[in-house]
């Protein structure tokens, strides 16, 4: 079970597929069609023929997989979704003839196939799934969930034809989606990869299934696009005039364009000096690098002259940005030596492990300036509830049951609720992680 193979589509009148193409355009079906139905219109129009026939330098490809797997794992059990984007990965990398580009043209769940194949070729080991997601230069999507409150709401309604136990329960729970939304937001700002989602107006037996809010993939400059149809048809243009069509075709065009490359850049790890850790940032120049190093690496200041710096970021932000990320002048002693110094040494591990999370989770968010904004603004508020809530009891010689109450309630548990939105929750764990990445900055301490 799992990912079927790929269906190539030929140009009319050819009969094998281009040996040296620019573009490799792979269409990823959904849940509730097949490779090829779900992109057939009730008149016979089928569009990844209009493709094949109107670019004459791409590959067409129709990617087929098992839905009852899917659905299986979606249920809580049968192939997991890495299953499926292993498979999915693997079967790109080994197409007869692959391009030196590709876009991934996804309906409804497939979506999520998609990204998750692209999270596990950033995250692999392997090197050729590494250039893999290097390759992907758009992706689309067509009525694909991605975010929102009514999120477990879209999945049931998404999931019902599954009958047994999809109105039961979703394995695949909203912290797993946002989760992955994340990275995917993260990965197309810091690749260049251009996202278009589009989004249904009419209703699917009397449900609109995926709406603006819940189409947004969260991507800068990403506006989900409202198409007249319903969640079945929104992949199934009709004519060449259908707006669907026309926008990928304009995608399309402006990639193969001959001012733009579609060469793929391959950057170097860079080495974080202040952790064991090694991070790849797939950059596309010594700048960004330089940026991204900086804000993932405590004590590495940013100048908001800096060219890389998001577009959006407000003088203010930026000023708290320079703060918090460059080590403070006052108090150079180390984390290990802070928590050694409050009798807190039991902590140290931990400690540096929470510090460095919060580093890489501003490194995957170098290139949002709203979440830029809100973890500036996160740190702030840490900042300033621990100094007036818990700096007080510590100089009063608190025990460490009082001080860690002390920061419990007056400073992770009200910051998690503060900057909790729905559909973008902040974890207590990410406050923590917040918390010891202000301590290993020297911005706060345990001790007098």
């Amino acid at each position: 079970m799992g990912i079927r193979g790929f269906t190539s589509v030929f140009a009319a009148g050819t009969d094998q597929a281009l040996s040296s193409a620019a573009l490799d355009i792979v269409f990823v079906h959904g849940l509730s069609g097949g490779f090829e139905t779900t992109w057939k219109a009730e008149n016979g129009a089928f569009w990844p023929q209009w493709l094949a026939d109107e670019f004459d330098s791409a590959n067409v490809h129709l990617a087929g997989y098992d839905s009852g797997a899917f659905a299986s794992f979606l249920l809580g059990s049968g192939a997991s979704i890495q299953d499926l984007a292993s498979i999915l990965a693997d079967g790109l990398i080994s197409l007869p003839h692959p391009a030196k580009a590709i876009v991934l043209i996804t309906h409804s769940l497939g979506g999520l196939i998609v990204k998750q194949m692209l999270r596990r070729c950033v995250e692999s080991a392997d090197s050729r799934f590494q250039n893999l997601a290097k390759k992907v230069r758009a992706v689309v999507f067509l009525g694909t969930p991605h975010q929102g409150a009514s999120l477990a709401k879209t999945f049931d309604t998404i999931l019902r034809p599954f009958k047994s136990r999809a109105a039961q329960q979703l394995a695949y729970s909203s912290d797993n989606l946002i989760d992955l939304n994340t990275f995917f937001s993260s990965f197309a700002v810091r690749e260049r990869v251009v996202v278009r989602p589009f989004y249904e107006t009419d209703k699917t037996q009397g449900i609109q299934i995926v709406d603006r809010v819940t189409a947004n993939p969260n991507v800068h400059g990403a506006e989900p696009i409202a198409v007249q149809a319903d969640h079945i048809k929104i992949c199934k243009p009709e004519s060449k005039q259908s707006l669907v069509y026309r926008s990928v075709c304009e995608l399309l065009h402006s990639l193969l364009s001959p001012s733009r490359s579609l060469e793929v850049v391959t950057t170097p790890a860079i080495n974080d000096t202040n952790s064991s850790s090694t991070t790849l940032l797939s950059s596309h120049s010594a700048s960004e690098c330089t940026y991204a190093h900086a804000l993932a690496t405590p004590g590495v200041p940013v100048s908001s002259s800096d060219d890389r710096v998001p577009d959006g970021i407000t003088s203010d932000i930026l000023e708290d940005f320079a703060y918090f990320t460059t080590v403070a002048s006052d108090d150079r002693r180390s984390l290990a030596q802070k928590l050694r110094d409050a009798d807190r040494g039991y902590q140290i591990g931990d400690a540096t492990r929470r510090k460095e999370r919060f580093a890489m989770v501003l490194h995957r968010h170098i290139a949002q300036p709203s979440a830029v904004t809100r973890y500036m603004q996160l740190l702030g508020a840490i900042e300033s509830r621990f100094s007036r809530h818990v700096r007080r009891r510590i100089s009063e010689g608190a025990s460490l049951e009082q001080v860690d109450y002390a920061i419990q309630s007056e400073v992770l548990d009200p910051c998690a609720q503060q900057f909790s939105n729905p559909g973008a929750e902040i974890s207590l764990a990410l406050v923590d992680n917040a918390l010891c990445y202000l301590a290993g900055n020297c911005h706060v301490s345990w001790d007098k």
